[in-house]
């Protein structure tokens, strides 16, 4: 039987024989093999071999390249290593080797695959080229010949990824791996147009603009061209927002993944593990991974979420329990990471208790307890979830699978040591182990007992320090035990550090959550620029780690294991000044960028706020136990309509009524969380509070002289006015409201003006209601108010169903509805399609106004949005009208079908209905 050889040539030079490594000694001998694996099976003649390997030829140099291959023989290749007279080949089959496979399969693309396949693929291939080729052995001639080529189809192949992400409507991946790309290649036109247009479906339409013309000055700049007229015309279709450009595509075949990372490193090893989590997915509903701490748990949890496709989960989410420090608050923690509408069980069951979803619940070790009664209780409940857990210890429930992961050692010592040479590749700046390092990585490897952070923490070093250095410097060896051999190798990373180093570890441990250099800067009141440069030697240095947020933008945040070492480093009388920089910070950043909620930025922000959760309710916190009145109002107004688009009302109301309990003066915030606070008892169905807070919101804006909030909190009351039947009174009141528009925000105006399309409905005005509507629909879309384009597209709809034109009305919701689901708001892209359902009445579509009411009945669970508690009387009227057109029973037939319809059915079946200027529906 001939004997089984693999060759790897991405990273450092590795061969195995029957599953076990080879050792080869010497870089020449090492170059000839890797030439040679390039053509596996293929003769390689003496010239080209010399020429590959040789930029110097020697005079002897046949009979030294045949010693070369006489000692890859005997250090195991043997018969495998065909000599003749004309030259040399490796007699092994080109799937043997990692670059002729990687070749292989780019050539072989034919698209014929299915999306979601196509991008696994591309995901795969991509990561493979994102390692250097052949580490160490930069000195011989065709290596970089080799290396250019693969940096030319890796750029091909990020551009085919970006493309096939954007496809599926995976912004977050597409945006993450095109701004590597045109980093790299700042010329190259294709992959600006597709981050740009990545950029644009994630509503970051200025960076997309930014990105189109960076990139027209540098061309000119650098090659004195123009860019090509797909560039202008890409960067039009941004600036007028055209729909088949920024309108994000809502694939049915891509998971949508909420909190799950993108890699930003090669996954090493592990097979037997991964296998085992694949096999327990289909089995168990509760898997966890359990294992000493920087084992890994977390990164193979990431690798096994992002790898599966709609063959198995439908959603994803990830909630890293490292943030909440409160048991209590464990429960808030995952519903606000699901999207619930409430921080309750209840709310998450609802949200997700009717989809495929996998559910990882990340460092779960302090909350061990808590955690157990929420799972226990979500899976008794829902029937698809899956819930996956990373922590030190099980949870010890009573269906509980628990997969053990172990360090990188024993029969995983070369995955360890695999682990260890690429990172110090990394860190080496692409120069691997050679020849004289090998056995001294591999006994550091081992002494470290294979565990993946102390392997990285030690690679991290091996920029400036020897590895026989690091080893001294470490006290590897020692003997100690897992836990003190990560202690150890955390202890003399931090040992090594400068005081400005070890000063900022310290400081940015103190963060609840992930955070980025700009909250550094401004709570230490420091330089940007300097702080950034600080941060990253601490990446460099793996004591900071690396995430992207759902948007692709760049955080950073400190591991617990690191956090919990520094933690013992910290000047507590330093704390106190620190926390209350850190909320005067959060404070002053989440009261300027509250306004952008009501621009095309709000998809962004409300990212940007998610990031900052933890360190937000630590810094509101902070503002009521130290009767910071400014600061609690600052916080609590600034995120209020973060809450309300993100569907955590009760949450957002709570914040506000804490704030104002405070002693103190009036801020500049107070006018702006009294009227959202109206807003959210309303949405609540606390009616009267609502007109409470909206008094108070006049009240104060007039103090302070903020015409926006005055208009708004008066035009809300002449309509709450109308609605109860006191029409003069409200008419009074929107006049005023109307008489503050010059000087009011476009936001403000936008309001006032649907405001008043509404009372003109309640008085039966319908002409004068259609304008009024028409312009509160073109401030907002002028400026990107979503919620007040849905709003006043709703009105809109149901004053062309009271005038009788029912067509019209449908294409206005159904295109509205579409714009709502965009924007990530599921409760008015509902409210849209019952406004649709109300339509069919009057197009003889009863049966399809049914089904949609069960479908928007049925779906609004999950958001907690229900009509009778949204539409009070009016819901009911329209009930009875469409079931007025259906024979007896054949209403509540098709209200129970239209129960099982999800998204897609109710695009199909709105699609269907005749409309004024139809264009396709994605609800």
């Amino acid at each position: 039987m001939a004997m089984s050889i693999e060759v790897d040539l991405f990273g450092v030079l590795e061969v195995r024989r029957e599953g076990d490594a080879l050792a080869l000694r010497g870089d020449i001998p090492r170059a000839v093999l890797g030439r040679l694996a390039y053509s596996a099976g293929q003769q390689v003649t003496t010239d080209e071999l010399v020429a590959a390997v040789w930029s110097s030829v020697p005079d002897n140099v046949l009979s030294t390249l045949r010693a070369h291959v006489s000692r890859l023989r005997s250090a195991g290749l043997g018969a495998a290593l065909v000599g003749s007279r004309g030259g040399y080949l490796l007699d092994v089959p080109r799937s043997a080797v990692d670059l002729t496979r990687f070749v292989d399969a780019v050539a072989s693309d034919s698209g014929a695959e299915g999306r979601a396949q196509r991008l696994a693929r591309l995901i795969e291939l991509v990561t493979l080229a994102s390692q250097e080729l052949l580490t160490g052995l930069d000195a011989f001639p065709f290596v970089q010949v080799l290396r250019a080529e693969v940096s030319e189809q890796r750029r091909i192949l990020e551009e085919d990824l970006g493309e096939t992400a954007l496809e599926l409507g995976d912004q977050s991946l597409a945006t993450a791996v095109l701004t590597e790309a045109v980093m790299r290649h700042p010329l190259h036109e294709r992959p600006v147009r597709l981050l740009a247009t990545s950029l644009a479906r994630s509503a970051r339409h200025s960076d997309a603009i930014e990105t189109l013309d960076t990139f027209a000055e540098r061309l000119l700049a650098d090659n004195g061209l123009d860019a090509s007229a797909r560039v202008a015309a890409l960067r039009a279709s941004i600036v007028r927002l055209d729909p088949a450009v920024v309108s994000p595509i809502r694939a049915g075949d891509t998971v949508q993944r909420v909190g799950v990372p993108i890699p930003l490193t090669r996954f090493i090893g592990r097979a037997a593990d991964l296998s085992r989590l694949r096999a327990a997915r289909h089995r168990e509903r509760l898997i966890t991974i359990v294992g000493p701490a920087g084992v890994g748990k977390t990164r193979i949890a990431v690798e096994m979420a992002r790898e599966a496709t709609t063959a198995l989960d439908d959603e994803q989410y990830m909630v890293d329990l490292a943030d909440v420090t409160d048991p209590d608050a464990v429960v808030g923690a995952i519903a606000a990471v699901v999207r619930a509408a409430d921080l309750t069980i209840d709310a998450i069951v609802r949200r997700i208790g009717g989809v495929r979803a996998l559910l990882i619940l990340d460092n779960a070790d302090h909350v061990i307890g808590a955690l157990a009664v929420a799972v226990d209780a979500l899976l008794a409940r829902t029937d698809a979830l899956r819930i996956l857990v990373t922590s030190r210890e099980p949870l010890r429930l009573a269906d509980e699978h628990e997969v053990v992961l172990r360090p990188m050692s024993g029969d995983a010592a070369d995955d360890g040591l695999r682990l260890f040479a690429e990172r110090a590749a990394d860190a080496r700046g692409g120069r691997g182990f050679n020849e004289s390092e090998q056995d001294a990585a591999r006994m550091l490897s081992a002494e470290l007992d294979g565990i993946p952070l102390a392997l990285e923490l030690a690679a991290a070093r091996l920029d400036i320090l020897e590895i026989d250095e690091v080893r001294s410097g470490i006290g590897a060896g020692s003997g100690a035990g897992r836990h003190d051999s990560l202690r150890e190798a955390i202890g003399w990373s931090v040992a090594l550090l400068d005081d400005e180093q070890r000063s900022m570890l310290v400081a940015v441990a103190r963060f609840a959550g992930p955070f980025t250099p700009e909250a550094v800067a401004g709570i230490a009141g420091i330089d940007e620029i300097r702080t950034r440069e600080v941060l990253d030697a601490l990446v460099g240095k793996s004591l900071v780690a690396v995430d992207r947020s759902g948007t692709g933008r760049r955080r950073l945040r400190v591991l617990e294991s690191t956090k919990e070492f520094a933690a013992e480093l910290d000047d507590s009388s330093t704390v106190d000044a620190w926390r209350e920089r850190h909320r005067e910070w959060f404070a002053q950043f989440v009261w300027e960028r509250g306004p952008t909620l009501r621009t095309f930025s709000a998809r962004d922000t409300m990212a940007v706020f998610d990031g900052f959760r933890a360190d937000l309710a630590t810094a509101m916190d902070s503002a009521v136990a130290s009767g910071d009145r400014h600061a609690a109002m600052r916080l609590a107004g600034g995120l209020a309509h973060y809450s309300y688009l993100r569907g955590l009302l009760r949450e957002g109301r709570e914040r506000i009524e804490r704030a104002l309990t405070i002693e103190g003066p009036r801020s500049e915030a107070e006018p702006v969380a009294a009227l959202e606070l109206a807003n959210l008892a309303y949405q609540l169905g606390d009616a009267p509070a609502g007109f409470v807070a909206v008094a108070h919101a006049e009240q104060t804006g007039r103090q302070l002289g903020d015409d926006s909030v005055v208009a708004v909190a008066l035009a809300r009351a002449g309509f709450g006015r109308s609605m109860f039947g006191d029409l003069a009174t409200g008419d009074a009141l929107i006049e005023q409201a109307r008489a503050l528009l010059e000087t009011a925000e476009p936001w403000a105006r936008s309001e006032v003006e649907m405001a008043t399309g509404q009372k003109l409905r309640a008085e039966g005005r319908f002409d004068e209601a259609l304008a009024a509507l028409t312009e509160s629909n073109r401030i907002a879309a002028s400026t990107g108010y979503t919620w007040m384009v849905t709003s006043a597209r709703y009105i809109l709809a149901k004053v062309l169903v009271d005038a009788r034109r029912p067509k019209e009305a449908i294409r206005v919701a159904a295109n509205a509805a579409e714009w709502a689901r965009q924007n990530e708001d599921s409760a008015a892209a509902l409210a849209l399609v019952h406004a649709v359902a109300g339509a069919c009445a009057y197009v003889e579509r009863h049966e399809v106004g049914a089904r949609l009411l069960g479908a928007v009945d049925e779906i609004g669970l999950r958001y907690d949005y229900s009509t009778a508690a949204a539409e009070g009387d009016e819901a009911d009227r329209l009930r009875r009208t469409i079931a007025a057109g259906l024979p007896p029973g054949e209403f509540d037939r098709e209200y129970r079908n239209g129960r099982r319809l999800g998204w897609d059915d109710v695009a199909q079946l709105i699609e269907r209905l005749p409309q004024s200027g139809t264009r396709p529906v994605t609800v």
